[in-house]
């Protein structure tokens, strides 16, 4: 049997598909590099990097921490799936990409009715996806904008410069030659890596991240994410999916998977960001549904995505699809198949009082208050619905249950409860804010009162 072959995004898309995603590139190009020569960005960026490295020296563990906390933020899809993540900012030399091992029989397995080229290919447009995801959300930095201007109020600009030099680059045919024989001759590209692996013990899948500054740290995390999304991709024959990632997940193809993958994965999330749904779990399950399509609906369905192109019938199939995963995470933060208000009892009209949309936070919640945990002498009515102030306690009441009793962290939650309880309006915003910008505190607490601001302003 002959081995398995890669294939190139030429390979797989028709040339009006190729010519609109080039298009895309050189217009992001020039938006991302400006006028910059190849070795004037390459200069520019280490002169940048440095910079970054110097600031973030001391607060190496606090902005691991951020960054953990922005993705969760961003993407609620991993604390609905108990997905942990491992993040740490390392040096140069900790970083170690290494090719996958060689396998002791390279020959491909039978497929049989599968077609192994079509399988190459939507692979490689899953990766693509997974490294486009990655790039734009490396700039969620932006969230944790106040926090990170008390390490340094030049972190931001250099965070916002660095991406789009390091980003950019894979926007130059030039550079990605250039990348592309360093790599041919035994050369690193180092930055950062991620992997994801599923726990057995704990039945839940983890995002192992390294990076060398905070920025592309985020940007790991969010890699490893959509690596775990990208799973919906494979059929149920590991031995196959082993042959297709040993074909296709290469180091050489990554240039190109970040040159045209944002593309991709701006065309495909775009459909939910025109949609109506205001949940952003939806976002990634509905990727997975894409991925889950048969090969004569999910080459179709990408190339006119790109394209802007989408038919009717994949139009309403994409709105169909993200309703009724909207329905069913309803269903699962609630418990119930049938959401009318006269169905729902006192722990879910508490939960809907407390948090504003369904979150994991809210369907954790409210099986603990089932349970008999929290909100024993809570009276429903006190709580006004949808106020600032319910939203700032429904975020300080995720952490019951979650912490060790007694621990600081538990006594600094018990203490918040108390004073948001005394407090409200302007009064209560000045009290977290004052809190969260007080360099007194320890970072966790200001983290906490990150995550209240957030909630007092309704912001997601």
């Amino acid at each position: 049997m002959s081995r398995l072959l890669e294939i190139e995004y030429e390979k797989i898309f028709s040339p009006k598909t190729m010519a609109a995603l080039k298009g895309k590139s050189g217009e992001s190009l020039r938006q991302m590099i400006g006028n910059k020569s190849l070795m004037q960005t390459i200069l520019r960026s280490r002169e940048v990097l440095d910079k970054i490295i110097q600031a973030e020296e001391g607060y190496r563990d606090e902005l691991e921490m951020v960054a953990a906390q922005m993705v969760t933020d961003a993407y609620p899809i991993i604390d609905y799936a108990n997905i942990k993540i491992d993040a740490k900012i390392v040096g140069n030399g900790d970083i170690n990409i290494q090719p996958p091992p060689p396998q002791d029989d390279p020959s491909q397995p039978d497929f049989g009715e599968d077609d192994p080229e079509k399988m190459k290919a939507k692979r490689r447009i899953i990766n693509g996806i997974t490294q486009g995801a990655s790039v734009r959300g490396a700039f969620g930095f932006m969230l944790f904008r106040e926090y990170l201007d008390q390490i340094n109020p030049e972190l931001v600009k250099d965070y916002n410069e660095i991406l789009k030099l390091v980003f950019g680059i894979y926007d130059d045919p030039n550079a990605i030659a250039m990348m592309l024989a360093a790599l041919a001759q035994g050369q690193k590209i180092e930055g950062g890596e991620s992997e994801m692996e599923y726990d057995e013990n704990n039945e839940q899948f983890v995002i192992k991240a390294k990076a060398i500054c905070f920025p592309m740290l985020v940007h790991e995390i969010v890699k490893g994410l959509y690596e775990i999304v990208g799973t919906k991709g494979f059929g149920t024959d590991k031995v196959k999916n082993q042959a297709i990632v040993n074909a296709i997940d290469k180091l050489e193809n990554e240039p190109e998977d970040f040159r045209y993958g944002k593309f991709i994965y701006d065309a495909i999330s775009d459909l939910y960001n025109q949609s109506n749904i205001d949940d952003p779990r939806v976002r990634e399950l509905f990727f997975g549904s894409v991925y889950e399509l048969p090969d004569d609906k999910f080459f179709p369905f990408i190339e006119n995505a790109i394209n802007g192109e989408l038919t009717n019938d994949q139009k309403n199939w994409a709105k169909g699809e993200m309703n009724d995963i909207l329905s069913d995470l309803k269903k699962d933060d609630t418990g119930l198949e049938d959401l009318d208000e006269e169905k729902a009892d006192r722990c879910l009209r508490i939960a809907r009082r407390k948090y504003d949309k369904p979150s994991a936070y809210r369907s954790g919640a409210i099986v603990k208050c089932r349970q008999g945990k929290i909100w024993k002498g809570l009276n429903e009515n006190d709580i006004p619905e949808g106020s600032p102030k319910s939203r700032v306690l429904g975020v300080l009441g995720s952490y019951d249950g979650r912490l060790l009793p007694g621990t600081a962290k538990d006594r600094l939650i018990r203490k918040l409860v108390k004073d948001v309880t005394a407090l409200d309006g302007e009064e209560l915003r000045q009290y977290i804010k004052s809190n969260f910008m007080d360099p007194k505190n320890s970072w966790t607490a200001r983290l906490i009162f990150a995550d209240l601001y957030k909630a007092f302003d309704n912001k997601k």
